[in-house]
């Protein structure tokens, strides 16, 4: 058996309020996985002995260890309906895609956590992050074995609480620190198609149509395309969309025209 696992928590700590948006991730994953016959678990109860929500996806070390594979996505995310079922084509390790949606960002973040990994987790080794290897940490499917890898990040996490949730150096929270323990454990990663989690929509223009024979979106009427009658790039060529690369402002809204889009008529 299958399962999905979804972080969606509403907290004091967040400058959104998450379920504004998470509403149509979960509605998305939610019929995805009825249609496949997968499991989904969507977490909205904060952990207390967490000190920000994100931290939550830890405990899918509890919450999914009986099942074969799992799939952790963030609570920004949605999954096209007609997308084939990822778990009859996983590999054995952890599976992801190659995250250089902003290579400043992560040479950043990799440089500021590296504090934390003079040795690798055997003791053997300096960790050399494989940027080739660095996968985004919002879509993750792995098999069970490969669960140990949130294990080793909670005793992480744990050990450096302190520090971490005061964190102010910049480079995110668990996405570099999960590829340090993943690339330091040895564990297999294996790169997926980059349709299995489409990032920076907005940067890339993907909310638009095939520019070539259309006029190029206006950047102030951003979702056109909707009263056209038409998708763009990203639903007609992607299975799992993370709505990143525009501001946060937006996030509920296109979100919520890509569930309409999705289910017009």
């Amino acid at each position: 058996m299958n399962a999905i696992y979804m972080v969606a928590i509403d907290h004091n700590k967040s400058n959104w309020k998450h379920s504004n948006f998470s509403q149509y991730s979960t509605k998305s994953w939610e019929r995805w996985c009825e249609k496949n016959g997968v499991d989904f678990h969507c977490v909205t109860k904060h952990d207390e002995r967490y000190g920000y929500p994100i931290w939550n996806k830890l405990n899918v070390i509890d919450v999914c260890k009986d099942y074969d594979k799992i799939g952790i996505v963030d609570c920004d995310t949605m999954i096209n309906i007609n997308a084939p079922n990822i778990f009859d084509e996983l590999e054995d390790g952890i599976s992801g895609v190659h995250d250089d949606s902003n290579l400043k960002w992560i040479h950043d973040s990799i440089n500021n956590y590296g504090k934390f990994f003079d040795y690798d987790a055997r003791g053997i080794e300096e960790i050399i992050i494989d940027y080739e290897k660095y996968i985004n940490a919002g879509v993750v499917f792995l098999d069970n074995k490969s669960l140990v890898v949130y294990k080793e990040l909670q005793k992480f996490y744990f050990e450096h609480q302190e520090e971490l949730d005061n964190w102010n150096k910049g480079g995110g929270k668990e996405q570099t620190l999960f590829n340090y323990h993943v690339q330091g454990m040895g564990l297999k990663v294996n790169l997926l198609s980059a349709r299995w989690n489409v990032l920076d929509i907005g940067r890339r223009e993907l909310w638009q149509c095939n520019w070539q024979q259309e006029p190029v979106t206006d950047p102030t009427k951003p979702f056109e395309w909707l009263e056209a009658g038409k998708l763009p790039h990203y639903i007609n060529y992607g299975c799992i969309y993370h709505f990143t690369g525009f501001p946060i402002e937006m996030r509920e809204q296109v979100m919520r025209y890509t569930w309409e889009a999705e289910n017009a008529g």
